[in-house]
């Protein structure tokens, strides 16, 4: 039940054919890798585009950086909430653990956001410095990475349970224990050829028992960063700084909203409440919401769609549609 909690999502996540049937939907390669096509879809609304263009709703998908896909995204309530926005959506795929390193990931997805601004406007009308980057635990850790690493920044930032906004936490990365050479067999046999990393094979339980193993033993931060046993924690923990949002807040960051459960099984909600505590700190516009008894994907609940789903996506409208709002907006929830 634990490992299906995680990725639970990925199975219920499948757009509604009904709601998407009026959506020009058009899938594009944004870079190559080697032989390899890494690939974006985008969800063009059947409206006109407002003046300047659709804003661009750019969603990261989760499966703790080791599975997953871009056909893996939304809940079924989630995608028309969006669409009745008149936004263009984009739903990108990226390489995986343990076949590459965390910078090559993020490397993957600020390809993608470049692409989007640079050439999905020669497709489609959307305006490139409108853009909300959007993601659910893996993905909502990239979306936090990009608010500091991605040039231009972002408008808005949305993380659902954001998985790893400080990769230093030893829930993360434990230091004192060694690496165990059974999880160094593991890696190295799950790091094959980049062409196997785009689909989840759910009925191979593989890739999650990796992950589950690498986390147990406080490696997890170990596996992302290198699969050498003896580099010095030092450099391990220097490349795991450079990886976490909430160290690298500064005050250019766009404008964020956090929601995480307050009984997460799978990422403890503290990671949102650091990254928040970073974003007070720079005096980032903001919100926190954490909600009392919700787990690992409560945005698929649909009891809690209208009070901790749906306020996030008018958080980005708002700041999509204005600009120089400065006020700092911080809602906590009870626990």
């Amino acid at each position: 039940m634990f490992k299906k909690s995680l990725f639970l999502f990925t199975f219920c996540a499948l757009f509604l054919l009904s709601a998407t049937a009026s959506y020009n939907i058009s899938t594009y390669t944004y870079k190559t890798v080697g032989d390899v096509k890494i690939l974006l879809d985008v969800y063009t609304p059947p409206t006109p585009p407002p003046e300047g263009g659709y804003p661009v709703f750019f969603a990261i998908h989760a499966g703790g950086y080791i599975t997953g896909s871009k056909d893996e995204v939304f809940y079924d309530n989630q995608l028309p909430e969006i669409m009745k926005r008149n936004w263009a959506i984009v739903t990108v795929d990226y390489r995986l653990l343990p076949s590459v390193f965390l910078e090559d990931i993020v490397e993957d997805v600020q390809d993608a956001y470049t692409w989007v601004r640079n050439e999905l406007p020669k497709k489609t009308p959307v305006n490139p410095d409108l853009i909300t980057v959007f993601g659910q635990s893996a993905g909502g850790g990239l979306a936090a990475i990009s608010g500091y690493k991605f040039q231009p920044r972002p408008k808005v930032i949305i993380g659902f349970y954001s998985g790893r906004p400080n990769w230093t936490d030893p829930n993360t990365y434990d230091p004192k224990t060694p690496v165990n050479p059974l999880l160094v067999a593991a890696v190295n046999k799950l790091t094959v050829p980049v062409q196997t990393e785009y689909s989840t094979e759910f009925e191979n339980n593989t890739r999650l028992d990796l992950y589950f193993a690498s986390k147990a033993n406080g490696k997890f931060g170990w596996m992302a960063v290198t699969h050498d046993p003896s580099l010095p924690v030092e450099e391990i923990i220097m490349r795991l700084r450079a990886m976490s949002a909430a160290e690298n807040v500064g005050d250019d960051y766009p404008p964020t909203y956090l929601a995480h459960g307050l009984a997460d099984s799978i990422v403890p909600y503290q990671q949102s409440v650091q990254m928040a505590n970073s974003l007070e700190k720079k005096k980032i516009p903001h919100v926190l919401d954490l909600i009392p008894g919700a787990d690992h994907g409560f945005d698929g609940n649909p009891d809690l769609f209208e009070k901790h789903v749906v306020p996030a996506f008018d958080f980005a409208e708002k700041y999509m549609k204005s600009e120089g709002i400065k006020k700092v907006s911080v809602r906590f929830l009870e626990k």
